[in-house]
């Protein structure tokens, strides 16, 4: 979320990724949301599956009420399999999961109470909460569905490829046209600045390529045709 969060991910593997998540006055939200408002993070994928993280400052629901909710939620299409371990503050939690259907999420009703998330500095001094998630997919469905978006993100990525060159080559033929029409300014200009060939003291002629020049006995330079 724009403003409200600081988000940033590493891949460790094709399959397994950590995502990070820092929300700001998040002490406020504790107070003043009610249960059932998340934090939304930014989708992230992993192993071609879309996720989301969602933290609820205040409860998930009227039972979770006055804790921390965190919950992983599946964004694609297809049921997925995966293991989780999430840390906030001193406290990590380690989760094999079941099947995560379609548009499903897992993870903790009561993951961090407010009074234990104070206590033992779970927060930092500007009361903003940082939540770590290691996520690896163990397996994922295989659907028609899935099958369409990663064509279509084979396709979308071709497509950038194409652009990428297009948008390459265009810069080159610049660049070229840019360079030829330099080098041709400064072809102009050496030919203006170059220097006047010697005067030939008796038709006064200037004795330039291919004048042939000579010299007579007196070492005076004259052309041949004179």
């Amino acid at each position: 979320m724009p403003g409200m969060t600081e988000e940033r991910k590493l891949k460790l593997s094709e399959n397994k990724l950590n995502y990070f998540i820092k929300i700001f006055s998040f002490d406020d939200k504790m107070k003043t949301w009610p249960n059932g408002r998340a934090v939304e993070s930014l989708p992230f994928v992993v192993g071609g599956t879309k996720f989301e993280l969602d933290i609820y400052p205040n409860g998930y629901d009227e039972e979770s009420r006055g804790h921390i909710s965190v919950y992983l939620a599946n964004r694609s299409e297809w049921a997925v399999n995966v293991e989780m371990e999430v840390e906030v503050g001193r406290m990590k939690v380690s989760l094999t999961c079941g099947d995560i259907s379609s548009k499903m999420c897992v993870g903790w009703d009561k993951f961090y109470g407010h009074d234990l998330g104070k206590d033992d500095d779970a927060m930092d001094a500007d009361g903003s909460l940082a939540v770590s998630a290691t996520i690896s997919l163990v397996w994922g469905e295989v659907t028609e569905e899935r099958n369409n978006s990663e064509k279509a993100e084979v396709e979308g990525l071709r497509s950038e490829v194409q652009d990428l060159k297009t948008e390459i080559e265009s810069r080159l033929d610049r660049l070229d046209k840019s360079l030829t029409a330099k080098f041709k300014a400064l072809e102009v200009s050496s030919k203006k600045a170059s220097l006047p060939g010697p005067e030939c003291p008796i038709c006064f002629e200037e004795m330039k390529p291919p004048t042939r020049i000579i010299q007579c006995r007196s070492r005076h330079l004259i052309c041949q045709q004179c």
